[in-house]
This record gives C-alpha cells, structure tokens and sequence, in this order.
C-alpha cells in the first residue's frame, strides 16, 4: 500500500487555520472582512480574555441565505469569485473561502443571521469544525458570528499565544486599521466591558483619525491628496514633531483593504526627508485608490500583503504627495506645542462654517480644528492640491467612492478629483518660511534670540548653520555642481567575484555624482575620485561606505539617497558648534540665508532648528492677558 493519502478535511481545516488563524485579532480581522464585503454600514467587535474566551463581531450587512449558511464552513466556498480571471480584478476584502472552515476548525462558532428580504433568520453552531445544530431563529438583518474557547482543540496553539493585554492590543489595532481605510463605516470596539473606540461612520476620515488617536492629535494632521493618471493619493499626515519610535503608526489601504508596505512606509519617510529624526517614524494614514489589475492582492493568506504591477511609481507619487503637503503646512514648532503636543497652525484659509458643517462636527464628537485669523474670520487648515468645500469629509467620499467603483482608474479618479475642483474656494499657499528676522543676541555659546516685530525666535545656531549647509550642498549635487575630486592616493576595495559584477553595475550612476571608480586587478575596485563636498573629511571610510551600499543591489533612486545621507555628514562636520561664539554679522548672515532655505524649521537630522515664542503667550506668562 502507498504511503500517500489524501487529508481529511478536518485535518486539512486545521492545517488552513494555521496560517489564517495566527492569533485572536486574525479571527476579528476575517470577520470584519466579511462583514465589510457584506455592505455592512456598522460592526461592532466584543473581545474577552484577549479573545480566548469569547471573540464576537456583528454587523447590519445583507446576511446570508439560509440555503447558504453551511456552504460558507466548506472550505473554499465563496461568493466573490467564479473564475480563474476573476484573481486579476479583485474588488472584496475576502476570497479565498477559508476563513469560517478555518476558525470553525479550532473554535466553537455559532453564526445568527438573516437576510432582508425573509421574516426568520436561522442559526448553526460548530464545534471543531462539526456542526452540531441548525435552528431557525429571530434576529435583526445581518449576521453575528460568536467565537467561543478559541484553539480549545488545539493546545499546541495556546503556547504561541502572548498575554491578554497583547492580544487585546493587536485586536484593537486590527480594527483600527479597518475604520481608519473605511471611514464610511461605523465601528464600534468593545474589550471586556470597555469600550475602546467608537467612529461615527461618517465618511469623514478626520473624524475616524480623531476617534482612534486622539482630538490633539487630528488637528496637528494635514490632509494629503494627489493623483496621476493610474492611482489617487489621499489621507493624513500628521506633524514631524509627533513622530513615534516604530513604524506601528504608519498605516496603509489600497482600495479599502488595510495592508502592510515597507516600501510604502520607506516613500513616506523619504516625503518627510530630513523633517524627522533618523530612527523616529511619523504617524500617516494612506490611502491608494487604483484599478484592482493594478494590484495583486493574492500573495498571502492573511491577505495584509500585496505586489504592485508598477511599485516604483506608487512609491514615488506617495513620497511626492507627502513632501508637497509637508512643505505647504510645516511651521516652526512655538513653546507651547513642544510642551504640550498642540502644534500651531501656519495655514489658514479663512471660510464661513456653515451651520450644517457645524453639525456634522457635532454628530462625529470630534472638534472642527479651527483658530482665529488675522481678521476675527474662522480658518481651517487643507494641504496643498485640495479645496475647502462643503464640511470636512471630503477625504473619507474621496477614499470610499473608489471602494464600489467597477469600471476603469480613470472613473475612480475622476470621482476624487470632483471632491476636490469646482468647490468655490480658492487653494490657499502658505508662506513656508522664515520670516525678516532681526539678531538680539547670543546667548549660551548656544542659541540666537531673534524678533521679526512680533514675536520671538530661539535659534539653535549650530542646527540652523547645518540646514544651510545641507541645502547648499543638496543644491549643488541638483545643478551638477558636485564636481568630481581627484585623490592622490586612491582607495582600494577588495571584493569578491559576485560583489565586483554587482558594483561594476552601478559605475555610470556613481560617476554623474562625482563618485568614480575602476576594476584594479581580480576583484579589486579603485576609487580615484570621490564629490567635491567631501574635501576634508574621512574619504576611506565614505568610499567603503558608498561601496557597500551599491551591494545591496538598490535602484539609483535609492543610491542617490545614501548620498544625500553623506551630504549631511558633511553639513554637520562642517556647520558651526555649539559654545562657539558669533558676532552680529555672523549672526545676520545665517538668518539671511535661513530664509532661503526650502525648509528652515528643522536640521538634517530631523532636530527643531528654531523654536517660536508668541507676544500673545508672553502677555499670558506675564499675566498681562487671561
């Protein structure tokens, strides 16, 4: 007798389950799937025990058939496809038919539901993958799936699982992502007999923001828009200095479905260039809007990774989109907003709220972020590309028009370009720089007190002189200035034969920077001339650096940023230190060419350069104004 044989399905549930079920907030994240793929328009989630114990989401969508309840535990079994072409255009969240088999597995599951159009709903309860009752039952439309004793019958599982208050953590963010790609459905996340987070479901993603972060937080963000002819940009991006310790912030979709990116997460932080500190990443939501041929969604089971047919432009729009909303909306941070997290707001568009804007506001919960112009008008803050129109959702229509669209990119982009024209006001700039400082004094060795006639500059003259520096350099390397500097004694690499053909590849790409090299002997490379702006400083080690990075088998575009990384290494070297004294010329002239600069409000390395002190905040400290 052979020795192969064919799985039952049993074992073959449970074997699925391990690679959809992982963890407690995967079952919380198939489900909700579900019910997003069943037009649902609210779902509200119950965890207890860190969902080992009972594990609950229901919703308000279409429900399901009766005929149809016990199909959907086969594995396989699904609705949202019927043919093999039908992978390549992708429009539900769910496909694969494995997740109800599969958590029915290692669970007990009871499932209520009712579709509109029948009086009676009916209920089936599994236990490790066995149906043990069918029964018709009353219930509102929709569907409630109840997950008891999860990996009862598996405990091998338990041992990977972490403590309650991890698995909680990981459920609330599933969720979080959720509302935060779906800002037109409300969602509602109940952990024991807490409720964590409400979004009201009104397609305003401003609003979604505020409820799962926090209301300071929603009004330090700028909105993000913008498009090409294949995919649509849109979201939030929130202010440098609030810029976390991990990636976990930075949240992406694409057509709806929440998915993790490094390659996105890199376009973000090369938009935000030098506005943070290396090893700080901003918070951002993104939202790409494509056509689904576009986007292959069917690379894992769990369904948060995808594959771009064309990553390198995607990435490069998301960085464009998030520099040009950076520059039009960052300021230079005041005491207060350093202090206490409010950032101030530099970009006022003055607007009449009307009263039903008002109530919108109000329905969400969530304060309109609005402060005071020049002439007593109400302002609100929009990012470059967008319009102020009617109320603040224009961000959650723009992300969820594209979520129904069938047709081609060119409809889905329209819709959101629509939102955003024709909106009877005019795109408003910001004036994204310096003001006419005049020097006061030193003081310290450290810092330059500046005034422009109404309010007061702390300069931190050493990050200040290497922003200069960076942006003289950059400019250089730009306009081909950067010309290449012969050494004298030129430096050697030795590699290997793999190495020495992966950097030969690069040896055009490097000389346009200045960085030249040759093939010297077997496997050896020689650097005979390396930038200009490297005069002076370590050149063994900047070439071996540049060397080695070339190995990483990276485009140029990446290669250009690793120079760029070393054309700030030379800005610090070179910029004047701290507990170095500056007269008054020396001082004028740094703050001339400050107001030069592209961005003035931060050094290369991320670091506030100046810190602003406002007449009205010194009148408060002085008692002068309540």
């Amino acid at each position: 007798m052979g020795l192969i044989h064919v799985l039952d399905d049993l074992v073959a549930n449970q074997i699925a389950a391990g690679e959809v079920v992982e963890r407690p907030a995967a079952v919380i994240k198939e489900l909700i799937e579900n019910a997003i793929d069943a037009d649902a328009k609210t779902i509200q989630v119950l965890a207890r025990d860190g969902g080992l114990t009972l594990l609950e989401v229901q919703d308000d969508g279409m429900g399901i058939a009766q005929d149809d309840v016990e199909i959907a535990f086969l594995r396989h079994a699904t609705s949202k496809l019927s043919h093999l072409t039908d992978l390549n255009k992708i429009h539900s969240l769910g496909f694969r038919g494995e997740a109800l088999p599969s958590i029915a597995a290692v669970s007990k599951v009871t499932l209520r539901t009712r579709m509109g159009q029948v009086e009676e709903g009916v209920l089936v309860c599994y236990q490790g993958g066995h149906l043990v009752e069918r029964t018709p039952v009353g219930c509102p439309q929709g569907t409630r799936i109840t997950v008891e004793d999860l990996f009862y019958n598996t405990p091998a599982r338990l041992k990977f699982v972490r403590s309650l208050q991890t698995e909680n953590t990981h459920i609330v963010e599933i969720v979080s992502r959720a509302a935060m790609a779906r800002p037109d459905i409300s969602f509602r996340v109940q952990i024991d007999d807490r409720v964590v987070f409400s979004t009201a479901g009104d397609g305003a993603l401003i609003s979604a923001f505020a409820a799962i972060h926090s209301l300071n937080l929603s009004k330090s963000a700028l909105a993000l828009l913008l498009e090409s002819p294949d995919y649509v940009v849109a979201g939030l991006v929130v202010a440098p200095e609030f810029a976390r310790k991990s990636r976990n912030a930075m949240w992406f979709s694409v057509n709806g479905r929440p998915i993790r990116s490094i390659a996105l997460g890199n376009a973000v932080l090369e938009g935000y260039e030098t506005l943070v500190p290396k090893g700080r990443f901003p918070v951002v939501t993104v939202a790409l809007s494509m056509n689904p041929t576009l986007v292959d969604v069917n690379v894992h089971p769990s369904k948060m990774e995808v594959r771009f047919s064309e990553e390198r432009d995607v990435c490069a729009l998301v960085a464009s989109a998030v520099k040009q909303t950076l520059q039009m909306g960052v300021a230079s941070p005041t005491v207060s907003n350093l202090s206490k997290h409010t950032p101030s707001r530099e970009l006022i568009v003055p607007v009449q709220e009307t009263r039903e804007e008002a109530a919108s506001w109000k329905r969400s919960g969530v304060e309109a972020p609005v402060v005071p112009t020049e002439r007593g008008q109400r302002g609100v803050h929009v990012a470059e590309g967008t319009t102020r129109g009617r109320g603040r959702g224009l961000l959650g229509s723009v992300i969820s028009s594209s979520y129904s669209n069938t047709g081609s990119n060119e409809e889905t982009t329209q819709v959101a370009l629509d939102l955003f024209k024709n909106q009877g006001q005019e795109v408003v700039k910001s004036d994204h720089s310096v003001p006419g400082l005049r020097a006061i004094a030193q003081v310290l060795k450290l810092v330059i007190v500046a005034e422009d006639g109404e309010d007061i500059y702390l300069i931190d003259q050493h990050a200040a002189h290497e922003r200069v520096l960076y942006e003289q350099f950059r400019a250089k390397i730009h306009a081909r200035e950067n010309y290449p500097f012969e050494l004298l004694v030129p430096v050697t690499v030795q590699l290997n034969a793999v190495q020495t053909q992966a950097v030969m590849q690069h040896q055009r790409t490097t000389a346009v920077f200045g960085f030249v090299f040759e093939l010297f002997g077997d496997d050896v490379i020689r650097i005979t001339h390396v930038p200009s702006i490297w005069e002076g400083l370590d050149i063994p080690q900047l070439t071996h650096d540049v060397i080695f990075d070339l190995l990483a088998d990276r485009p140029a575009s990446a290669f250009r940023v690793e120079l760029e990384n070393k054309v700030i290494l030379r800005a610090c070297k070179a910029a004047i230190k701290a507990n170095s004294t500056m007269n008054q010329m020396e001082m004028d002239a740094l703050l001339e060419e400050m107001q030069k600069l592209e961005n003035p409000f931060t050094c290369p390395h991320g670091r506030p350069t100046a810190i602003r002190i406002t007449r009205s905040q010194l009148e408060r400290e002085f008692k002068r104004r309540l």
